[in-house]
């Protein structure tokens, strides 16, 4: 006897990605739970007023609140939308899948997308900040704000529209709405993760070709790279876009991961910050207390040259004085002086 139910098997492929999708999301946001507090724990005593750049440390602190707020509105709603898909309209025509697809979620789709723009304006800011010192620092400013600018506009008429009524009944899964925000945020999240990238690995061979490859490591590791870069933000827009323009089912499970992937990466960013171990501008000249400026190996200062080695020649020799104001302390043990011990003088003077 089978208990499967009266479906295609596309459709219970649908539906399994829509539900293994919600699940992961929760435990992503277990994720986003422990870094946000790690975040606040480091960033709390460098945001009093006495603390050096506390008002840099204010604004991210409110930053990660703020984050934190939109990933548990985010995950709340995605849960209570599978609720009503799989148990409140079970018998939706279609299965939950068709409902989750046709259902529009206005705090939903609003946690979404300011969630990308927080994402994608800390982005643009790192790869700033790792720009700072070269000739096409403004150049980078103007094309990423102009993307930004893009997605801003993408976004704000795709949340106008899928929260009107017709375009609700619709479906807000609509290709020709969703489309033009997701390759606007895509654009942004490729280019500056490349452009932040090519920066780090520019710095990594500058580094240890002057002090070696040790030092390279340190400055530029392969961990920092994925994190300055929102490598990870990046790679789940891409595993979400490229099942979706190919209308798969398995975009329903990332669509819904992004939405908390896109809130981990900034975290992982911040904490790297309230650590002291992300790039700064300080990082591209290496001028801090403890560093030299790097340059050409001819600019280091030379080591001093060895030390020639110190040779010392004592010898044993009888030395008779004629003053005699200097005598030697009388002994108050008498010790007679024979021939004996003047031969063995004479040979321990050889010796040595």
């Amino acid at each position: 006897m089978s208990y499967r139910p009266n479906e295609s098997n596309a459709q219970i492929y649908a539906e399994g990605a829509w539900l293994q999708g919600a699940i992961v999301t929760g435990v992503l946001y277990g994720v986003v739970i422990v870094l946000a507090a790690m975040c606040w724990r480091s960033l709390w005593p460098r945001a009093q007023p006495r603390g050096t750049g506390y008002k840099k440390n204010r604004f991210l602190l409110c930053y990660v609140a703020f984050l934190f707020v939109v990933g548990t509105i985010y995950v709340a709603f995605n849960a209570q939308i599978t609720q009503m898909g799989f148990i409140d309209n079970r018998l939706y025509p279609g299965g939950p899948s068709a409902y989750e697809e046709a259902t529009s979620s206005a705090p939903l789709n609003t946690a979404f997308v300011v969630s990308d723009w927080c994402a994608d304006l800390l982005m643009i800011w790192r790869c700033t900040v790792v720009y700072k010192d070269s000739g096409i620092y403004y150049v980078i400013v103007g094309l990423g704000s102009l993307l930004y600018l893009g997605t801003l506009i993408t976004g704000t008429l795709w949340l106008v529209i899928v929260s009107t009524p017709a375009q609700s009944e619709s479906g807000w899964m609509s290709f020709s709405l969703l489309f033009p925000y997701l390759c606007f945020s895509l654009a942004i999240n490729i280019f500056i993760s490349l452009l932040t990238v090519i920066r780090l690995l520019y710095h990594r061979h500058r580094i240890s070709k002057v002090l070696g490859l040790g030092h390279g490591a340190i400055y530029a590791s392969f961990a920092s790279i994925i994190i300055e870069s929102a490598a990870i933000y990046s790679t789940c827009s891409l595993l979400y876009l490229i099942p979706y323009t190919l209308n798969s089912p398995v975009s329903y499970a990332f669509m819904q991961i992004l939405g908390e992937a896109q809130i981990i990466a900034p975290l992982l960013i911040i904490y790297r910050i309230a650590v002291g171990k992300a790039w700064t501008n300080r990082s591209t000249t290496l001028m801090d207390d403890n560093s030299i400026p790097l340059g050409q190996p001819s600019s280091l200062p030379k080591p001093p040259p060895p030390a020639t080695p110190l040779n010392v020649e004592i010898s044993f020799h009888q030395e008779i004085t004629r003053d005699e104001s200097i005598r030697a302390p009388k002994s108050s043990y008498p010790m007679k002086f024979t021939e004996d011990y003047a031969h063995e003088a004479d040979v321990f003077s050889k010796a040595v």
